[in-house]
């Protein structure tokens, strides 16, 4: 240190502070140039009335030793022993005198540490309890030991290099250190005396990694080592911000809760918080379902439901505008009995009121966000410059840019997701048995909770970042950093209008026919009719195909609004053709849903078809699935087709029958071809003529037979039959010769059969 005479007599003078703070006669001056006596202390004997009998034995003995080197003369003598003499001694040499002397006793101390133990014990006004402290308990250890620093950056760059690797044992990190020394240090290892410290002893190694926490690390999973490798070196940058709505920082997660889908299967959730830097204020919170959907042919997936842009935009828009307490609520939510300062928000803005709920209304300046898709997206950026919010994009894999918001979603699972049934743990280690049949709530019913949660507790519960500099001593909530706050600020509404809400809602370029636009295979016409005037015309804007620009809600979807840029810069309302076939609350969801079944199943798309459709399946959704009829069928795996195809049996639905009970009924006892054809029906005489005489019946002497009962016998395989040589070939395909009936026995023999 360098110190400058008072009176400009001379040059500075440049010496250590450790000689200066040393020499005798130094001393601290008061304002009139005399020397401040020091703070005297209490006798000895009431001073080591605080220390044990043990600590008070070793102060004393240290005490002496202190008051000998100091002033040459152990306490309880008047006359100094040899070598401590201050007339013919030097502190230094008796530093010496007394390291060499307690040596022989048996303590090894160094004349430096002697001289230390001195000046420490003279800063603190020769209080000999300082002589008890031992700075070397209280100094954090050496990690690595004596272990060369470069072999342990090598530890830490093995592990990191395998982070998102599949994990392996330890002994394969050994393997991956070896080959990065032997690779990064290849001229050093030339050097004996270098090879000797690069080298790592196996047992070393092990020793090393559980001292730098490297095994439990190696030991966790995929994602856990992968999160670890993502923290950037420390020290971190806090997140600061001396004005509500200066920074904000956004982020989404899962909710770790099960809930009720819109056709009542369960489902997961997802939540996105934004948070106020200044304050610690959740300023909104929105929760959406997340459901898994399936990869379509060729295409992006489809069927899945996640956090979208235009969620993002409306989790903005809570920041807009006060949030209003619901039936039901505690009556501690309200921000007149909160420490809001109520009564000035409510002169500022006449949207507060008695059912206002605790939570002020903050307007983002800038936000902090992940480099997520729906961040990143054009209709969120949009959005984003349309209310004058600057985007700060934090670094891929980096949480410490945004830790307010990342430690934002540990404090809403231990303080409000696990209190809700349907609560599944942070993994799936803990995940308990039975979740989905628990009474689940659904995605609205979660989001009023959400909201009460933060009204109620989140913003009314001490925060452990927020101190006031007017109360340095008192940990403040949300709401009273607020209150602190807005004194310095002031607080300006800024409420937005239809006509900024609908610059908020999904964009979409149409085209405008006679029919009106389409948007997502849905048509919608403007009842006015002012849609005609634009059929057919070009809006002028190239780069999008001269389209007109429309925006629409996709959860209220029966309405859609085109901006007349050509005309007053006015908004057309559109409405969907059919939507009075919708009675219930329908989403552009549900209609991707509905719309994806009807392609599958290979019927063409109509609009009106779809409508009815979805009515239909949101009435069978509240009903609920219905009592089983008949038995459950067994699960026998997937269908495996390993039985050859076999033709179809034509008498497989025929009853059993028993040949025993089977009779044979008499036949005719003449040859089948001997019958004589039936007559020609006789011509239509006049209701005049009179009747033919009747002559004898040739058939009188025959018995009745039932002529079903008649059956063909095949055609002969043998023998030789005139009839049939002497006939032309039968072509194929065209009837054969008749079959003669079943005779009765003998009939085909010759005696028996009378001449032709």
């Amino acid at each position: 240190m360098t110190l400058k005479p008072l009176a400009d007599t001379g040059p500075p003078v440049a010496c250590l502070y450790r000689v200066l703070v040393a020499a005798e006669d130094f001393a601290i001056l008061d304002e009139e140039g005399e020397a401040r006596q020091p703070a005297a202390l209490p006798p000895l004997n009431v001073l080591l009335q605080a220390a044990s009998k043990v600590d008070r034995k070793q102060a004393l003995w240290w005490h002496r030793h202190m008051k000998e080197i100091d002033t040459g003369l152990r306490p309880g003598h008047m006359v100094p022993r040899p070598g401590y003499d201050p007339d013919a001694t030097t502190l230094a040499q008796r530093y010496k005198a007394k390291s060499e002397e307690l040596a022989a006793a048996g303590f090894d101390v160094k004349p430096r540490a002697l001289e230390d133990k001195r000046l420490a014990w003279k800063r603190a006004n020769e209080n000999p309890l300082v002589l008890l402290l031992d700075g070397r308990k209280g100094r954090a250890p050496k990690p690595g030991g004596r272990t060369d620093p470069r072999v342990i950056a090598l530890l830490h760059e093995a592990v990191a290099m395998r982070a998102r690797e599949s994990g392996g044992t330890i002994d394969s990190y050994y393997e991956t250190v070896q080959g990065l020394i032997d690779a990064r240090y290849k001229k050093e290892l030339e050097d004996p005396e270098e090879r000797r410290r690069l080298t790592l002893p196996k047992s070393i190694f092990y020793k090393r990694m559980d001292e730098l926490g490297l095994s439990d690390k190696v030991r966790g999973t995929t994602r856990q080592r992968a999160s670890q490798a993502s923290k950037p070196p420390a020290p971190y940058t806090p997140s600061f911000a001396l004005l509500p709505g200066q920074l904000m920082q956004m982020d989404t997660t899962p909710l770790h809760v099960r809930a009720l889908g819109d056709d009542g299967e369960v489902i997961s959730a997802e939540a996105t918080g934004l948070i106020d830097v200044a304050t610690r204020t959740l300023s909104s919170i929105m929760i959406v379902p997340a459901i898994p959907g399936e990869a379509g042919p060729g295409g992006p997936r489809v069927g899945g439901r996640a956090t979208k842009a235009f969620d993002l935009v409306l989790t903005l828009a809570q920041c807009f505008s006060p949030m209003v307490t619901r039936p039901g609520w505690s009556p501690l939510t309200a921000a007149a009995v909160s420490a809001l300062p109520f009564a000035d928000l409510r002169a500022a803005d006449p949207r507060l009121t008695e059912a206002t709920a605790a939570r002020p209304v903050i307007h983002p300046r800038a936000i902090v966000v992940d480099q997520g898709s729906p961040y990143v997206s054009e209709h969120f950026r949009s959005v984003c410059d349309f209310l004058g919010i600057t985007l700060r994009f934090a670094r891929k894999d980096t949480p410490t840019d945004k830790p307010l918001g990342e430690r934002f979603f540990p404090t809403l699972a231990d303080r409000f997701s696990q209190h809700i049934p349907g609560w599944t743990g942070r993994s799936h280690q803990v995940r308990g048995r039975g979740i989905d049949r628990q009474p689940l709530r659904t995605i609205n019913e979660l989001q009023e909770l959400a909201e009460e949660w933060v009204a109620l507790e989140y913003q009314q519960t001490p925060h452990g970042g927020l101190r006031s500099p007017f109360l340095p001593g008192r940990v403040l909530s949300p709401n009273e950093m607020y209150d602190h706050m807005v004194a310095l600020t002031g607080y300006r509404p800024r409420p937005l209008s239809p006509s900024d809400c609908r610059h908020l809602l999904v964009p979409v370029w149409v085209k405008v026919t006679d029919k009106g636009i389409k948007i997502e295979n849905r048509t919608y016409q403007d009842p006015r009719g002012r849609l005609r005037a634009l059929a057919g015309l070009l809006s002028g804007f190239a780069e999008r195909g001269d389209k007109w620009q429309a925006t629409y809600n996709p959860y209220r979807p029966e309405v859609a609004w085109l901006y007349d840029h050509r005309g007053q810069g006015d908004w057309i309302r559109c409405q969907f053709i059919h939507a009075h076939l919708l009675t219930n609350p329908w989403t552009q969801y549900m209609w991707q849903e509905r719309h994806l079944m009807e392609s599958e199943a290979g019927r063409p798309v109509d609009e009106a078809a779809l409508a009815v459709a979805m009515r239909e399946r949101r009435t069978r959704s509240r009903k609920g699935p219905g009592r089983r009829a008949g038995p459950i069928i067994p699960f026998q795996g997937l269908p495996l087709n390993a039985e050859d195809a076999t033709p179809a049996d034509p008498y497989a639905n025929l009853p059993e029958v028993d040949l025993d009970t089977i009779q044979a009924f008499p036949s005719l006892p003449i040859r089948g071809r001997d019958v004589p054809p039936a007559p020609a029906p006789a011509a239509r005489l006049p209701a005049d003529t009179p009747a033919p005489a009747e002559g004898p019946d040739p058939y009188a002497g025959l018995a009745d037979i039932d002529l079903d009962t008649i059956t063909a016998f095949p055609e002969p395989t043998f023998g030789h039959n005139p009839r049939t040589d002497s006939a032309e070939p039968t072509p194929q395909g065209a009837p054969g010769p008749a079959a003669a009936p079943r005779t009765a026995p003998g009939a085909d023999d010759p005696a028996s059969t009378p001449p032709e």
